[in-house]
């Protein structure tokens, strides 16, 4: 579903560039519409603590910890790639248009887009998290490396345990797939 959105936002966006008034509206629609989609998908992988020295992962408190602050990275990798991707197309498209919607005379429709980018930068940060700790570890803080150290080991552990039940499937006679 989300292979397209990025294409579909910017076309959107070009739509609203060109008749401000009703597309506009349109486009924050879209936005929004995405940004409540994501949150609820977010919401409900929350609802249920990572596990701590539990099988197949056996995370450690400080592994379970990050995994538990970007849960939908870690559980849906190319879902979080595929947001990321909308998500970075919102965030360009929305602060251009803000600007043309402004100098359109579109005041409202121009503000709400130039505030729904702290939105956005909030959950890019949760569906990319390795950029965002890149540039805070850039900066000398001490837990986005330790955070950053921490998400190879992760995907070691999180390849390893899937493969190995995939294993466990395949010798039972099962389709892993």
């Amino acid at each position: 579903m989300l292979k397209f959105g990025s294409v579909l936002v910017l076309i959107l966006a070009g739509w609203a560039a060109l008749e401000p008034r009703p597309m506009s509206w349109v486009f924050i629609a879209a936005v929004a519409a995405f940004e409540l989609w994501l949150a609820q998908r977010m919401v409900a992988l929350n609802a249920t603590p990572v596990a701590v020295d539990e099988p197949p992962y056996r995370f450690s408190a400080e592994e379970a910890g990050l995994v538990a602050r970007y849960r939908f990275y870690f559980t849906y990798p190319a879902s979080a790639a595929q947001a990321g991707s909308v998500l970075a197309a919102i965030g360009l498209s929305s602060a251009v248009l803000a600007l043309w919607l402004t100098y359109r005379q579109a005041f409202v429709e121009g503000a709400l887009l130039g505030v729904n980018l702290f939105a956005v930068s909030w959950f890019t940060r949760r569906m990319a998290p390795v950029y965002a700790l890149r540039i805070a570890a850039s900066r000398g803080k001490r837990d986005a490396l330790r955070a950053l150290e921490l998400t190879d080991s992760l995907w070691s552990k999180i390849r390893y345990a899937n493969g190995q039940a995939a294993a466990d499937q395949a010798a039972k006679g099962g389709d892993p797939g």
